[in-house]
């Protein structure tokens, strides 16, 4: 579509879509009824790059210029769907929360324990992100106790990352990084099953358990090298 003005400097003219009407009426870009016209996003490759263009200008011909959107914050997240799960290790043991004790550990539980779910059925928060990567999808993860809701998050504490439980509510956008957030991987190419969840904050840090006694509780921990398969950190849905 040729754009019937000149766009100022660094904006491209892309057609909006939608531009041939909508069936009821409406004439192409005309605002819906209670709404405006919305400026939507878009992305663009050029060499092999993906570069995320706004939308700035409406011009004459319904045509839509984009900048460069060099401004936007990065890592901004926004909750998209809710997963409703339990957590499973390699040992099939289900992670449970002990907010009493400030802490979750894997366990050994029955079927009734399970029916009964205090404290193993988990909301896992997925998010879109500003800046999508190879890091995989982010999520947060809550869960509802007692009639009072916490989410995990991870603290330092003598020097060294802990993973928490806090009363309060998952945030449904983070205009940055954030000790909530965990992405989501695939725990190896032939386990499409089982998923590993790195700390935003701390690449290279995974949740696992250690034993401590007759607990496996839920920590952090750090891979020694990028290809190291580690059991520990394996979790199924």
């Amino acid at each position: 579509m040729q754009a019937a003005i000149k766009p100022p400097p660094r904006l491209r003219a892309r057609p909006w879509a939608g531009t041939e009407g909508d069936g009821r009426g409406r004439e192409p870009g005309a605002p819906r009824p209670g709404g405006s016209r919305t400026a939507p996003a878009a992305r663009v490759k050029m060499s092999g790059e993906e570069i995320l263009m706004c939308a700035v200008q409406l011009g004459k011909n319904f045509c839509l210029y984009f900048a460069d959107d060099d401004g936007l914050e990065c890592d901004a997240f926004c909750k998209e769907r809710i997963l409703h799960r339990v957590l499973r290790n390699v040992n099939s043991q289900l992670l449970v929360v002990r907010p009493d004790l400030n802490m979750a550990a894997f366990e050994d539980v029955t079927d009734q324990e399970m029916k009964s779910g205090h404290g193993m059925h988990f909301n896992i928060h997925c998010y879109k992100t500003t800046t999508p990567s190879a890091a995989g999808l982010p999520v947060a993860f809550s869960i509802k106790i007692e009639d009072k809701n916490y989410y995990m998050c991870c603290e330092k504490e003598h020097g060294e990352m802990i993973v928490r439980f806090k009363e309060g509510e998952v945030p449904k956008e983070i205009p940055g990084e954030s000790n909530v957030i965990f992405f989501k991987k695939t725990f190896t190419s032939y386990s499409a099953r089982a998923f590993k969840f790195e700390y935003s904050l701390e690449r290279g840090m995974f949740l696992a358990f250690e034993e401590e006694g007759c607990l496996r509780k839920l920590i952090l921990k750090k891979l020694s090298r990028e290809d190291e398969v580690d059991e520990t950190m394996k979790i199924s849905f």
